[in-house]
């Protein structure tokens, strides 16, 4: 509920992180409202990525939106201890920043 808050303030960031839900639904929103708070260019660390509800979300991003994985960011230190899969992504947002038209969207 804040981020809208902060988008009205016209905060801005160079980065965010995000750890909150597991659920597709408020995962899409937390990413919906942070591109219109990270600078272009910017970026979006998105913990417990292994889970397809948050890879999910984050792919529509990448398909619709130009995000991109930034390769590599966290080799070596962020592995699930239950899983042994990495925990976090890190994703850059394009700059300049665009909005595809509603003909464009792309199946993710």
């Amino acid at each position: 509920m804040a981020l809208p808050e902060l988008i009205a303030e016209g905060f801005t960031a160079d980065a965010a992180f995000v750890d909150g839900s597991h659920r597709f639904h408020e995962v899409f929103v937390d990413l919906y409202f942070l591109r219109k708070i990270v600078r272009p260019g910017g970026l979006i660390i998105l913990d417990d990525h292994w889970w397809p509800a948050v890879r999910t979300a984050a792919h529509y991003f990448e398909v619709n939106m130009g995000w991109r994985v930034v390769p590599g960011a966290f080799d070596g230190g962020t592995i699930d201890q239950g899983t042994g899969r990495t925990r976090a992504q890190a994703l850059r947002l394009p700059d300049p920043p665009f909005e595809p038209a509603f003909q464009q969207f792309q199946p993710f």
